[in-house]
């Protein structure tokens, strides 16, 4: 890690532990912003991974309660409405709790780098509500997949650059366009852009990858079998007991990691007394660290509570302070206390999350 590196985890993890949530929408030329975005999520989960090599771990043995139901870590097939996603078609109890990680968007056919159903995550908080399907190992290909607001039109440029409107073939019948820099003729991130049957604007985007990954004829494809409406995604947590005070305001569940070394991690950041308190979950293993210049581990000044629970490694942080109201419930113990990992295995997973 460089210098210029370092600094920037600093800052941004100070920034997040410290200020309020962004506003909830940015201008969605994505390819820098969201990129940014999973730099700085990644590395506040990094913080938990190091937090490992500088602080003991700390064994905790719990005993669970049954789950919601057992679930797939992504929207069932062919549903349009699907308030807990089940793997079998069997009953489950009514969940008393509910989802903080809900999707609008769901694909269909993806290429074979991404694995199916089990190679997708969501992503739900300031940037709105994102699929992304991810591959394996360095420069990972990606696509990411959202839904626009309804009434509300994509805008026409990026981090204050113009964009331009390049016509594609219609999708399902209906309006689509591929977006450039203004005066270019593509771009090493292709975004394609269609009117919805809901009359709401869609977008997907590709990144990363080898050559033939993510081109256009990729995306088309995936865009014209992407399927809308409304699920909670199963997470592999849950949360008891929690004051209505807790709001949980961006999830993130990245599969795989986005580090590139484990099947999946969770980020889950709660709002507290104008304080972020973040949760973050990975199978408990090898995991990706940063270094300083010196070539030492990165050490985080406010270094987080960690434990592993049923093969999970737990890792709870509250930055620079903790919130008032979590210091007189006890701390960072007390939450750990009142979280839950429910295993390595989606298949254990719930949409029961915060009761």
């Amino acid at each position: 890690m460089t210098t210029k590196d370092h600094d920037d985890l600093t800052a941004r993890l100070t920034a997040i532990a410290d200020g309020p949530a962004p506003p909830p929408r940015i201008d969605a030329g994505r390819s820098v912003a969201e990129g940014a975005t999973r730099l700085r999520r990644r590395r506040l989960a990094v913080v938990g991974a190091v937090a490992v090599a500088t602080a003991a771990v700390i064994t905790v043995t719990t005993l669970l309660a049954p789950a919601g139901g057992s679930a797939v870590p992504a929207p069932p097939v062919g549903s349009t409405v699907s308030p807990s996603p089940s793997a079998s078609p069997s009953a489950t109890p009514t969940p008393t709790g509910f989802d903080p990680l809900t999707t609008e968007v769901h694909f269909g056919w993806l290429p074979d780098w991404a694995g199916g159903e089990r190679g997708i995550g969501y992503e739900t908080g300031y940037h709105g509500i994102h699929a992304e399907a991810r591959g394996t190992g360095e420069n990972a290909p990606r696509i990411l997949l959202s839904q626009y607001p309804v009434g509300e039109q994509p805008p026409m440029t990026t981090g204050g650059s113009p964009l331009t409107k390049v016509d594609a073939e219609p999708i399902d019948g209906r309006t689509a366009y591929w977006v450039v820099p203004q005066g270019g003729s593509g771009s090493s991130e292709p975004t394609l852009r269609w009117l919805t049957a809901s009359g709401r604007w869609a977008e997907i985007t590709g990144y990363g990858g080898k050559p033939g990954d993510v081109t256009e004829e990729v995306l088309h494809k995936a865009a014209g079998d992407v399927r809308f409406g409304h699920w909670n995604v199963p997470l592999p947590v849950r949360f008891t007991g929690l004051p209505e005070a807790f709001k949980a305001t961006d999830v993130q569940l990245s599969v795989p990691d986005t580090d590139g070394v484990g099947a999946w991690s969770l980020w889950v950041m709660f709002q507290l007394d104008g304080k972020n308190v973040s949760v973050n979950m990975r199978p408990n293993g090898p995991h990706a660290t940063f270094t300083g210049t010196d070539g030492s581990p990165y050490t985080d000044p406010n270094p987080p509570l960690v434990a592993v629970q049923n093969g999970v490694e737990v890792s709870i942080a509250s930055g620079a302070g903790t919130p008032a109201t979590l210091e007189q419930l006890g701390g960072l113990p007390w939450m750990l206390a009142h979280t839950t990992a429910l295993g390595p295995d989606p298949g254990s997973w719930t949409t029961d999350v915060i009761r």
